[in-house]
């Protein structure tokens, strides 16, 4: 057997042994995975899984990320899919490298991409906690509706097929549920951009409590004082920090009370 031919042979076989253990093929540099398990190695699966976890390609053109954009002011975390790569000179990559310096990722909730350092993107399934157990899925669900919920993505017609995941936005606590046809990458974002939604609406109440977090610790009679606390209830996730802080130390006294 020439060269060639051995190499078509190995790279073959390297692509059924990912498939085997359920990984994708096009998410690893599989030229090197060969070159370090079994040209370069003696082929043990110790060997492999490391050789296997080194070249893993950790993002690809048409994934679904997360980047951090200033709007206002305020730094968000904005979603969005990977259009391309850059080289350190800002050129577009024309072909396919492991390791590029950036990405151009074009966002879905505003007109405009960002151009990122890999360092600075993350992959979004990062960002979300998903639970398929059916009973934490349907925990609560109406018991006039069989003890079950339906897939909350919105985007089915007639017929809304029961939930199959639960999935958490791990920063803010807001969850959904989903079929599994709906648990990808862009149903998450928009679960994931709600937190951005709610403090566009909330940017007044957010910005008092910055510059006057004493605030929310006023007296039970007090209806701004009230009313902060109120809101806080309601977007634990947007409250200030200090204003938070504040907030927690006047529950503790008033549960010691």
């Amino acid at each position: 057997m020439d060269t060639s031919s051995g190499v078509r042979e190995l790279r073959k076989q390297a692509i059924e042994d990912l498939t085997r253990e359920g990984r994708d093929p096009e998410r690893y540099n599989v030229n090197g995975i060969i070159r370090d398990a079994w040209i370069n190695g003696n082929g043990s699966a110790e060997v492999w899984r490391a050789a296997v976890d080194k070249h893993r390609i950790q993002f690809l053109v048409g994934d679904t990320v997360r980047v951090a954009v200033e709007i206002d002011g305020f730094e968000e975390y904005l979603y969005g899919r990977i259009e391309e790569f850059r080289t350190a000179d800002n050129r577009t990559y024309r072909r396919r490298v492991p390791n590029p310096p950036s990405a151009y990722v074009e966002l879905f909730e505003r007109y405009s991409g960002a151009l990122r350092p890999l360092s600075e993107i993350t992959p979004e399934i990062d960002d979300f906690e998903i639970t398929s157990e059916h009973e934490e899925v349907h925990r609560g669900a109406p018991a006039h509706n069989f003890g079950i919920f339906h897939c909350a993505s919105g985007i089915h017609g007639g017929y809304t097929p029961p939930a199959d995941v639960l999935v958490i936005h791990r920063a803010s606590g807001i969850e959904r549920r989903f079929c599994n046809d709906c648990n990808n990458g862009g149903q998450r974002a928009r679960l994931g951009h709600q937190m951005w939604w709610d403090r566009q609406m909330c940017r007044d109440t957010i910005q008092e409590l910055t510059e006057h977090p004493e605030q929310i610790t006023g007296p039970a009679d007090d209806e701004d004082a009230d009313a902060s606390r109120r809101w806080a209830d309601a977007f634990p996730y947007l409250v200030p920090a200090k204003a938070a802080e504040l907030y927690a130390q006047w529950k503790e006294h008033r549960g010691a009370a």
